[in-house]
């Protein structure tokens, strides 16, 4: 049966939702009119995201718990909401108490536990009225095992030697310990028509901005560079595109922003004792072979740093370590990420497959929100933020301090316990105005704190 026709395509939701429980079939009346936000092509470039794990961002654990929490998220200077999936969940061969997020059951469902279509609505419309775009985690490398796809369309799917849906691959052909999912073939010309048309169904009728793509790089690159332009060509506005890969032909799939995974390793390793220096000639080199208008995800955590390893709390030091962390990480070129709780200084891990909702009433929240909302405020308005390139500094301690220069601003950060003192060359410091504090440098000679930051311009 062909999914090339809107028309099939929304009559086998239908009838593929009369397999799910009554509440999930519930949410299936045909969309309201979507919230339009006025057309913006330059949002993309300056933005800062915000992920949300609807289950853990509130006591709600639901969309109107997000909306009660829009303010909070904009305070932060964040201007991108991404949610992380916010379909039901597969009941067969579930990891944990929940189930992970990453185990769709079906794509055009709502987690009944989230919310209805009302609901959803209800929070786009929100959103985009709070100056906030809004982007969907989306999973299109593998379902459910107990997706209605698996039984309506078999064909859809990868088998193992016993003929039943196969667990992933991952990109180098060796099976994943992903259980509770079922790979989808690629290679299958009417799957790749219905996940196109899936996901222009949210952006058409929902108003969403853009995707946040799981395992991106596990999908064929033919799949992306036929999905993108039909996905862009569908609404008359800018939409995101956020792979979750590192491959710079990622970029020149179709997408806008891919992860900047080595970095995040390198950034640890210098708090571990690594030359400094090295970081930043890495990221040189990463900026150089970096295609035409792409971009790297810059953070210091995300739900799976968070989940699998540790908050940046833990990592970095608490405090200013992990602030220290943020600036070195979210000022250097591409678009910079936090996650539900990290403005807060959470010490919260936060597991994918059990709930554990954030402790917003850190003792240190009001500081450490003030302190974020002043980064990602340089890095969604600033010039040399924005657009600025990318140069080392040298300085006398080029083991332990970070330095870089974006355009006419120059970011210093202090990785270690202890307090350092040094002179940079190729920049005028004395004189210049730290544009976090306000403060103005009174010598030549620079003196950080332990895990103290400095972005200066002239």
């Amino acid at each position: 049966m062909t999914h090339s026709l809107r028309s099939t395509a929304t009559a086998l939701f239908f009838a593929t939702t009369s397999l799910l429980p009554g509440p999930l079939r519930a949410q299936t009346a045909a969309p309201r009119p979507a919230s339009r936000p006025s057309p913006d092509s330059t949002w993309v470039s300056r933005s800062a995201l915000y992920e949300v794990f609807v289950q853990d961002f509130s006591q709600r654990g639901d969309f109107r718990g997000v909306m009660e929490g829009l303010d909070r998220i904009k305070s932060t200077g964040a201007n991108t909401v991404w949610l992380m999936p916010i379909h039901p969940i597969g009941l067969k061969n579930r990891k944990g108490v929940l189930g992970s997020p990453y185990a769709v059951l079906d794509y055009r469902v709502l987690n009944p536990t989230y919310g209805t279509l009302d609901d959803f609505h209800a929070l786009v419309k929100a959103a985009h009225e709070h100056g906030l775009k809004i982007i969907l985690d989306w999973v299109p490398d593998h379902t459910a095992p107990d997706h209605p796809w698996v039984a309506e369309h078999p064909e859809y799917y990868f088998r193992n030697d016993k003929g039943e849906p196969s667990v992933p691959r991952d990109a180098d052909g060796k099976l994943t310990d992903w259980t509770d999912v079922a790979q989808l073939d690629y290679g299958n010309a009417d799957l790749r028509r219905e996940m196109i048309e899936t996901m222009r169904y949210w952006l058409t009728e929902f108003g969403i901005d853009g995707y946040r793509v799981d395992v991106a790089g596990f999908i064929p690159y033919a799949f992306w560079r036929e999905a993108i332009p039909a996905l862009r060509a569908s609404v008359p506005r800018r939409i995101l595109m956020l792979a979750e890969w590192g491959d710079m032909e990622m970029h020149r799939a179709g997408f806008d922003l891919t992860y900047s995974w080595d970095s995040y390793s390198r950034l640890k390793a210098v708090w571990k004792g690594e030359p400094a220096s090295t970081f930043v000639t890495r990221e040189l080199a990463d900026m150089r072979a970096m295609p035409a208008n792409g971009m790297r995800l810059r953070f210091t955590t995300n739900h799976d740093e968070t989940a699998w390893d540790n908050p940046p709390v833990a990592i970095f030091g608490p405090g200013a370590g992990a602030r220290a962390a943020f600036v070195a990480a979210a000022l250097l070129p591409g678009r910079p990420l936090l996650y539900n709780g990290q403005e807060i200084e959470s010490p919260e891990k936060l597991p994918l497959f059990e709930r554990d909702t954030i402790s917003w009433n850190q003792p240190q929240a009001d500081s450490a929100r003030a302190f974020y909302h002043r980064v990602l405020g340089l890095a969604t308005t600033h010039s040399a933020f924005t657009s600025g390139t990318l140069r080392a500094l040298t300085t006398s301690a080029p083991r332990d301090i970070i330095a870089y220069r974006r355009g006419p601003v120059a970011v210093l950060v202090n990785p270690r316990d202890r307090p350092m003192r040094f002179t940079v060359a190729g920049f005028v410091v004395n004189g210049s105005k730290d544009l976090l504090s306000g403060n103005v440098q009174r010598s030549s000679t620079v003196r950080l704190p332990a895990h103290g930051s400095l972005v200066l311009q002239r």
